[in-house]
């Protein structure tokens, strides 16, 4: 409101005493503000608006909103990551960005947990990678020892063919415990000399081998030692008697001694 004054003139006269001014005209009161005052901070009016009740209200919303936000994105990776199209390069993006979002929602206790349990999870791996890394070499130890002993045990003049020899005494052999060794041993098919039964005798390679010299109706084609002289070299084999065994002749044995074949038949 703006206030405006003007001058007052009073007429004097001689000897007279002037009259006193008269007074200002006083200022009207100032309009009242519509605004209503704001309830000072830890005032009453203020506590009745926001209750802890409320603040928690609040709080469990925007951690819903912000949950389901959450859902719809880890689902979308997810989604994502079921396309078989997606290149290397791609998918390991797609996977970090997931890591990523997952580890960025956990709370201190659920990244504790889930510290825990990837160090559990990588050291069973590693666990089963060496475990199996040593079953491996294990076995190879085991193959190439048995398979070094069958070799060194047919290595000798009168067997043909070592590796025949090999390929029918491997399936019967495997390593033993000997004080304190582990032994190639065979469990040789056998022939019981006195009533002919096949019987298993467990024996080294190299006595494997020389039983099988002395079974020349079974292994007799196998050694040089049962060849008949002169008839189709390297392909009869004879008996304990001296004849020619025809049990372990091949067609082409038997093709190349048809002739002295007839003739011992008469």
């Amino acid at each position: 409101m703006t206030i405006s004054t003007r001058p007052v003139y009073v007429l004097c006269f001689d000897g007279d005493e002037p009259a006193p001014a008269a007074p200002a005209p006083a200022a009207p009161p100032a309009p009242a503000d519509p605004t209503p005052a704001t309830p000072a901070a830890g005032s009453p009016d203020l506590e009745k608006k926001f209750s802890q009740a409320d603040l928690n209200k609040f709080m469990a919303e925007d951690k819903r909103k912000h949950q389901e936000k959450f859902q719809q994105l880890e689902g979308s990776y997810q989604e994502l990551l079921q396309n078989q199209s997606l290149t290397v390069e791609d998918r390991d993006k797609l996977q970090n960005k997931l890591a990523d979002l997952q580890a960025a929602n956990r709370t201190k206790e659920q990244q504790i947990e889930f510290d825990r349990k990837k160090a559990e999870e990588a050291y069973q791996k590693d666990l089963k990678e060496a475990r199996q890394r040593g079953d491996q070499w294990e076995s190879k130890y085991r193959s190439e020892t048995m398979s070094r002993a069958l070799y060194d045990a047919a290595a000798i003049p009168d067997v043909f063919n070592p590796a025949h020899v090999v390929a029918l005494l491997r399936p019967d052999t495997e390593l033993k415990e000997i004080e304190g060794q582990l032994v190639p041993m065979v469990n040789f098919a056998d022939i019981d000399e006195k009533n002919g039964q096949e019987i298993r005798t467990l024996c080294t390679p190299a006595d494997a081998v020389k039983r099988m010299q002395q079974l020349p109706k079974i292994h007799g084609n196998l050694f040089r030692s049962n060849v008949v002289a002169g008839v189709g070299a390297g392909q009869a084999t004879v008996s304990a008697t001296g004849d020619i065994d025809y049990q372990s002749m091949d067609a082409e044995g038997y093709r190349k001694n048809r002739e002295a074949i007839k003739r011992r038949l008469g």
